[in-house]
C-alpha cells in the first residue's frame, strides 16, 4: 500500500472523484506490494490536474520504504535531451545503463512531447522493458491518450495500453468548491461560502489554475487595502486579469527588477536578470494560456524545458523566500493597476 497521501498540510493532495481511480492506480505501484500484478501505469489528463503531484507522492512512498531503491524520474523532454547529448559524446552505453540497470522505479512524464522523436521512443521502450523485466515499476504521464499523440510509435503505444491507463479529468463544480476550500486553509485569505460557490461555478479550471486564481484574488484584496470584494466583483476582476499579454508581463517584471525587457530576452545570466526572466516565465504561465514553447521563444529560449524548469523553481522558492514573494506580488499589483 502506498504511504497515505498527506491530507493536512500545505503539500497535501486532495482525493476527488475525478482523480480517485488514478490514486488507486498509483497504489498498484507501491514499493511493498506483494505479487505485483501491475508494473506499468500511465496517468492521462490535462495540464494541472495533479499527475506530477501523484508522481512525487509515489517517489516519497518509495523513499520512505526502500532507501536502497534506485529511482529515476525524468520528463520525456529531458530524456530526449540527455539521449542527444549522450549520442554526441559517444556515451550511449552509459545512458542506457543509467536508465536500465537495477532501476526499481522509473517515472517518465509528458510522453506526448516525444512525438516525432523516433530514437528517443525506442530508447524509452527499451528502458521500460528492462525495468519491468527486473521486477521494477514504471509510471508514465501524458496529456493525451496514445491514439491522440501523432507520431507515437506502435511499440510505445503498446507498452502504454499494455499497462494500466488512468484518466484524470478536470474537476466538476462540486470538486472545484472542495479544492478552493482546501487551498484556502493555507492562504491568509477570506472568502464566504457564496464567493467560493460562485468562483467554482464560473471557472472550469484545473486544480493548479484554481490555486492560481486564489493567488490573484489575494493580490486583488491587497490592492483594495484589505476590503472584502463581493463574488461578482472578484469574478469581473479575474476576467480582466486573464487578458494580460506576454509583453505586458515582461514589461512589468522588468520594471520591478530594474532591468530592461531586452535583458530578459537576451542570453545574459546575471543573478538579477536570470531571476527576473524566470519570474516573468512563471507569471506568464500563471496568468495566460500560452504554451511553454511560445513563452520560451519570446524569451529567446527555444527549448520549452527551460520554461518548465523556471516555473517549478519559482513556484517552490516563492513559498520560503519573502523577497521573491514580494517581487511577484509587486508585479501582479502593477498589472492589476494597469488594467483597472
Amino acid at each position: 500500500m502506498v504511504t497515505p497521501l498527506r491530507q493536512h498540510d500545505q503539500h497535501s493532495f486532495l482525493v476527488l472523484p475525478e482523480n480517485r481511480f488514478a490514486v488507486a492506480a498509483i497504489q498498484r505501484l507501491a514499493p511493498v506490494t506483494r505479487h505485483r500484478t501491475v508494473q506499468c501505469v500511465t496517468l492521462i489528463g490535462p495540464p494541472g490536474t495533479g499527475k506530477s503531484r501523484l508522481a512525487r507522492e509515489l517517489i516519497r512512498s518509495w523513499e520512505a520504504s526502500r532507501s536502497d531503491a534506485k529511482i529515476i524520474s525524468v520528463t520525456a523532454s529531458e530524456f530526449a535531451a540527455q539521449l542527444a547529448q549522450a549520442s554526441s559524446e559517444s556515451a550511449i552505453h552509459q545512458f542506457q545503463r543509467r536508465y536500465r540497470h537495477e532501476v526499481s522505479l522509473f517515472i517518465c512524464e509528458d510522453v506526448q512531447s516525444l512525438t516525432g522523436r523516433n530514437e528517443s521512443q525506442q530508447q524509452l521502450v527499451a528502458a521500460i522493458d528492462e525495468v519491468m523485466s527486473q521486477g521494477g515499476a514504471v509510471l508514465l504521464t501524458s496529456t493525451l491518450m496514445p491514439s491522440g499523440i501523432r507520431g507515437l510509435s506502435s511499440r510505445l503505444a503498446s507498452r502504454i495500453r499494455g499497462g494500466l491507463c488512468a484518466d484524470i479529468s478536470l474537476p466538476e463544480v462540486a470538486s472545484r468548491r472542495k479544492l478552493l476550500n482546501h487551498f484556502l486553509t493555507t492562504e491568509s485569505l477570506r472568502l464566504t461560502d457564496q464567493d467560493v460557490h460562485e468562483i467554482a461555478k464560473s471557472y472550469q479550471a484545473s486544480p493548479r489554475e484554481l490555486a492560481g486564481i486564489l493567488q490573484q484574488i489575494k493580490t486583488l484584496q491587497k490592492t483594495k487595502a484589505g476590503q472584502l470584494m463581493s463574488a461578482p466583483e472578484l469574478i469581473e476582476a479575474l476576467h480582466i486579469s486573464r487578458k494580460y499579454s506576454l509583453p505586458e508581463i515582461a514589461s512589468a517584471t522588468a520594471r520591478v527588477y530594474g532591468v530592461r525587457v531586452v535583458d530578459l530576452k537576451s542570453p545574459r545570466r546575471s543573478k538579477t536578470i536570470s531571476q527576473a526572466r524566470q519570474v516573468a516565465m512563471y507569471l506568464t504561465r500563471e496568468l495566460t494560456d500560452l504554451k511553454y514553447q511560445t513563452v520560451g521563444e519570446y524569451f529567446g529560449r527555444g527549448n520549452h524545458s527551460t520554461v518548465i524548469h523556471a516555473c517549478k523553481k519559482i513556484a517552490t522558492q516563492r513559498k520560503g523566500d519573502p523577497v521573491l514573494s514580494h517581487h511577484i506580488e509587486s508585479i501582479e499589483k502593477r498589472l492589476l493597476n494597469k488594467m483597472s
